[in-house]
């Protein structure tokens, strides 16, 4: 009850105090976890004027002195990326075709993955003009814009219709996928 934790303004019970003396530290377990984007401040009140048992002091008995509100660094950690990049469909980044570019767009949290060695096959997408194939020849992958243009045998007119399908090579997660820097794969 000496603690005062405030998590994003909001009390936060401490259940349990430790005291690690050779490390000189004060552990306060919360009853509720604190998540990476949370605001946390701490504050700590003397029980007496005078120098007592129940309180942070040092070996000859001398207590730590009460103090205000203190900014407390958030050292949690953010949640890991479980979630699969998605096609963007629809607005302005729906897939797009100019000549033989074919650009599609995904949404994700973080980028997409880059590296030349986890690039997807070109044979992962079945790109159609007017009902005909058309084949893939180049794939790039822009991880900041996440997108993936891929480079059709066949120019494509304004007249023509183009469908796009992508086949991810296994169901797990793998190397040679569209996916992002966590390593989902879309």
């Amino acid at each position: 009850g000496a603690f005062t934790v405030l998590v994003n303004g909001i009390a936060n019970a401490v259940t349990n105090v430790t005291v690690e003396p050779q490390a000189k530290t004060v552990t306060l377990t919360l009853s509720t976890a604190v998540t990476h984007d949370q605001t946390v401040t701490v504050a700590y009140a003397d029980p007496t004027t005078g120098n007592d048992a129940n309180a942070i002091q040092d070996t000859a008995g001398n207590d730590t002195a009460s103090f205000a509100a203190t900014a407390v660094t958030n050292n949690t950690p953010a949640p890991a990326d479980t979630t699969a990049p998605q096609l963007i469909i629809t607005g302005d980044t729906r897939p797009k075709v100019t000549g033989d570019q074919l650009v599609l767009s995904f949404s994700d949290t973080g980028n997409l993955d880059a590296d030349l060695a986890h690039k997807p096959a070109s044979g992962a997408f079945t790109v159609m003009v007017n009902g005909v194939a058309n084949a893939v020849t180049n794939v790039t992958v822009e991880p900041q814009a996440k997108t993936v243009t891929l480079t059709l045998t066949t120019a494509v007119t304004s007249d023509q219709t183009v469908t796009v399908a992508y086949a991810d090579p296994t169901t797990g997660n793998d190397a040679n996928a569209i996916q992002d820097a966590a390593g989902n794969d879309a």
